[in-house]
């Protein structure tokens, strides 16, 4: 009687070690996918940031006019996309932010992309939206803009061997104003069907 208690109080610490052990063990698993999303967040919000910046330095110098445009502005919303056909597929790399020029406060805004064969061949893509007023950018920030149907434009691809890039600038919806910059002979035009603007939720934080 007493070795059958032994054997089972044994038994017993050994389940709950097995447990401890086991709970552990997830718990660690969990950790350490939480620090990889987090990571992984971390270096997109770096990146949108990044695109940020330079879709605004991009505008300025193509469009030195923008600059007093941007001055009597309610907000913005700039975004870059770079690399290889980042187009024809959703890329991780593509999207910006917005920013409140009143408030100050940013939001982290991704590009979506889907539509098979969309700016193939773009190499470096750059669009700054303008905001009138308070209605424009509230609007653009609660539902999102896609370009389907709202705009209709084509670069000017300028005269061989100028270099520098193809720039369009254009009003696309009431009080709303989109400046593209893309690569030298690309027809702005097929950057904007199929792409769609939208706030993230993962980056804000929400």
């Amino acid at each position: 009687m007493k070795n059958t208690t032994k054997t089972l109080s044994l038994l017993s610490m050994l389940l709950l070690f097995c447990f401890a052990l086991g709970t552990t063990s997830t718990f660690a698993q969990d950790a350490e996918k939480d620090a990889k999303k987090q990571k992984k967040i971390a270096k997109q919000r770096k990146q949108f940031q990044k695109n940020k910046s330079n879709a605004l330095s991009e505008m300025y110098k193509t469009y030195p006019e923008s600059k007093a445009k941007m001055g009597s502005s309610y907000g913005y919303a700039a975004f870059a996309n770079t690399g290889v056909n980042l187009f024809v597929l959703a890329s991780g790399n593509g999207g910006g932010m917005s920013h409140n020029n009143a408030t100050g406060q940013e939001l982290y805004v991704k590009m979506i992309s889907y539509g098979a064969g969309v700016g193939i061949g773009l190499k470096k893509y750059f669009a700054v939206f303008l905001f009138e007023d308070k209605a424009a950018f509230d609007n653009f920030l609660e539902v999102g803009w896609s370009a389907d149907g709202q705009a209709d434009a084509t670069a000017d691809t300028g005269k061989e061997g100028e270099g520098g890039s193809a720039a369009v600038g254009m009003n696309v919806s009431r009080g709303v104003t989109l400046y593209q910059i893309a690569d030298k002979g690309l027809a702005l035009q097929a950057t904007m069907q199929g792409t769609k603007y939208i706030v993230s939720e993962e980056l804000n934080g929400k």
